[in-house]
């Protein structure tokens, strides 16, 4: 074997190696969004990578149809969440909302995000469903 060829193996080799520990589990996260303050809405939140963007749809059962419902990506856990939202998605209506927020997939499975609902746009302090995003 030729000193250059073996020179491009090793090359190979570790931009082959490189590229494994970069890569990421193929497909969407999922979310589940539980209930809180005895609202009974319940739902998912499905985050699916765009290039250094992240798709986010959400459908929840359980809320009053009609009523728009104001969803954010918040900081902390649904125990403790940072009550500025981190990101804004589209008001939940009929129980669906999608969203493309600015923000690598990566960056929210970091952990440390969750994704929470609000009463209605008129009693935005009552959080009627949370799920926290897992960290990968």
């Amino acid at each position: 074997m030729t000193r250059s060829l073996r020179r491009m193996l090793a090359v190979a080799a570790v931009l082959a190696v490189s590229a494994a520990g970069t890569a990421r589990a193929a497909g969407p996260t999922t979310v589940k969004l539980e209930p809180q303050n005895s609202s009974g809405e319940s739902g998912t939140a499905t985050l699916t990578e765009q290039g250094s963007k992240t798709k986010v749809s959400v459908d929840v059962k359980g809320g009053q149809a009609g009523v728009a419902q104001p969803i954010h990506v918040h900081k902390g856990t649904c125990d403790k969440l940072d009550p500025k939202p981190a990101y804004g998605l589209t008001t939940l209506t009929n129980g669906k909302s999608e969203t493309t927020i600015d923000v690598p997939l990566s960056t929210l499975e970091k952990g440390g995000f969750a994704i929470n609902g609000h009463k209605s746009a008129q009693d935005v302090k009552t959080y009627v469903f949370c799920g926290n995003i897992a960290a990968k």
